[in-house]
């Protein structure tokens, strides 16, 4: 569960006067695309012309048949402006030929690897005989590899990403901005049982599986030692995923109010082997929640080692299961790895600090 459901009051949005000149024209998927595109842009005084593919669907009607009409639209009311997106697949077919005959270049935001994402979703769908997802799954693996070539410029979350696809000469790595003042500090208690929260994304397998080994390996000590496992999310992958770890741990679905969730436990828990930058780990340390990764991903990238957050290997068991026991006894070890992420999140990930990296970038096109 990559997003947060949260919505930012109207005032918080970015807005465009009718006779300024756009410098960045955005084609983004909702509340993602606003969070790390429109919101920080504006921050750093970047105006954005904003088509939402979400609101367009929300609208109702054939959809996928007024986008073309409305990217065409904006491109030809903002000629210059760079086309700065998070689709992929047909849809970002179709923004790069809309733009190539605007003249116009065309910045693609990555937070994850394509290719690895959409294998993962084929091996999904192939094994649940789902047709209509496995087909889509398909147009993605046959359009994904020409459609990057002609991209103009990759904006990774990650130097994982840059690295997995090789395009060092056409990224630029900009982090995922964070509203600290989203998250109450957080005030650890000493209690038990000790609350373990993660916050997953179940449209991929492969990035629950290593949580899912989590719970396999360590779900006995945990309920023995007086700790509890809830595992937020929604997606594809859940009610399986559920069933088969439902006596170790509890699994609400997805939701909304994702702060509140963060109050009511004393430590995250983010496994994933195929995770550029995880959102939910930000918002942990945000809220001022220790978190434990496994040092894969971008995770490497988020994480300082018994300062922001530890480091687990998960095959040593000993090690893992003494550092568990130790965050349950100590208050003052949760405190600090709290408060010592809430504090770097802050400085580093600010909505203004992320809009002058995305703005450096428009200025040396």
């Amino acid at each position: 569960m990559q997003d947060s459901g949260r919505k930012m009051p109207d005032d918080a949005k970015p807005t465009m006067p009718s006779n300024s000149t756009t410098d960045v024209v955005a084609v983004i998927t909702g509340e993602r695309g606003h969070r790390e595109i429109v919101r920080p842009l504006a921050a750093a005084g970047v105006r954005c012309a904003v088509l939402d593919w979400e609101e367009l669907r929300a609208a109702g009607g054939l959809a996928h048949a007024r986008f073309i009409p409305a990217l065409w639209r904006l491109m030809r009311a903002h000629r210059g402006a760079v086309v700065f997106t998070d689709l992929s697949s047909a849809f970002l077919a179709v923004i790069l030929a809309i733009a190539k005959v605007h003249r116009a270049r065309v910045f693609l935001r990555l937070r994850g690897d394509p290719f690895a994402e959409t294998h993962d979703q084929l091996h999904f769908h192939w094994q649940h005989r789902e047709w209509p997802q496995l087909l889509r799954s398909i147009v993605s693996w046959l359009l994904d590899d020409p459609l990057f070539a002609a991209v103009d410029r990759f904006v990774p979350v990650s130097d994982w990403i840059v690295r997995r696809l090789e395009i060092q000469e056409r990224a630029s790595i900009v982090r995922i901005p964070i509203a600290v003042e989203n998250f109450p500090p957080r005030q650890h208690r000493d209690s038990r049982p000790l609350r373990l929260l993660s916050v997953t994304n179940f449209n991929y397998p492969q990035k629950v599986a290593t949580l899912g080994r989590f719970l396999e390996t360590y779900g006995e000590f945990l309920v023995a030692n007086e700790m509890t496992v809830t595992v937020a999310g929604t997606g594809m992958a859940w009610s399986s995923f559920r069933a088969h770890h439902a006596k170790c741990a509890q699994f609400p679905g997805f939701v909304r109010d994702v702060a509140g969730l963060y109050a009511e436990h004393d430590v995250f828990v983010h496994f994933s082997d195929l995770d550029a930058f995880p959102y939910v780990v930000l918002e942990a340390q945000a809220a001022g929640l220790p978190v434990i990764v496994n040092p894969a991903c971008g995770m490497l990238e988020q994480v300082e080692d018994q300062v922001t957050g530890i480091f687990a290997n998960l095959d040593d068991r000993p090690a893992v299961e003494a550092l568990l026991l130790r965050l349950r006894d100590s208050v003052s070890l949760r405190s600090q790895l709290g408060s010592q992420a809430r504090e770097a999140v802050q400085k580093r990930y600010a909505l203004a600090v992320i809009g002058e990296e995305l703005r450096a970038i428009l200025r040396a096109r």
